[in-house]
């Protein structure tokens, strides 16, 4: 299952931008892959370490206009009625992703390195492309 799900990113990856110039609506914002991941107890540290590798991965081979955001989901403690930020679930957003270019060592060693980071401390739930508004 965790292969198919790195396999289905990597592929939405791939083809996001080819769908967005020629089968996605027009998009008044930026393309955004959207990943729920659900964490390892105690893996929260290591997500968000590994999310900064894949941006620098990204920035050390000249990609400079996309971007990676983190937002914690909130969820309800079922014990005592109160809301908290989850341990256990994350969502992603990358942000303007880069056109499939071959010019991208793709499974070089630093690729390899994050994406066993993210698979070391989680499981991804969904992948999803969407249209992320501009913020005013």
């Amino acid at each position: 299952m965790r292969f198919m799900l790195l396999l289905c990113s990597f592929l939405v990856l791939q083809s996001a931008p080819a769908l967005a110039q020629h089968r996605l609506p027009a998009c008044n914002g930026s393309v955004a892959i959207v990943r729920v991941s659900e964490i390892k107890p105690g893996g929260m540290k290591g997500f968000l370490a590994a999310v900064s590798a894949h941006k620098a991965w990204y920035r050390n081979n000249g990609v400079k206009n996309d971007d990676f955001l983190v937002s914690r989901v909130i969820a309800k403690d079922e014990k005592t009625g109160d809301w908290k930020y989850s341990d256990s679930e994350v969502i992603t957003y990358h942000t303007n992703p880069p056109e499939d270019n071959p010019k991208l060592p793709r499974n070089d060693a630093a690729w390899k390195a994050y994406v066993k980071m993210y698979n070391d401390v989680s499981t991804v739930k969904s992948i999803s492309l969407s249209c992320m508004p501009k913020i005013k």
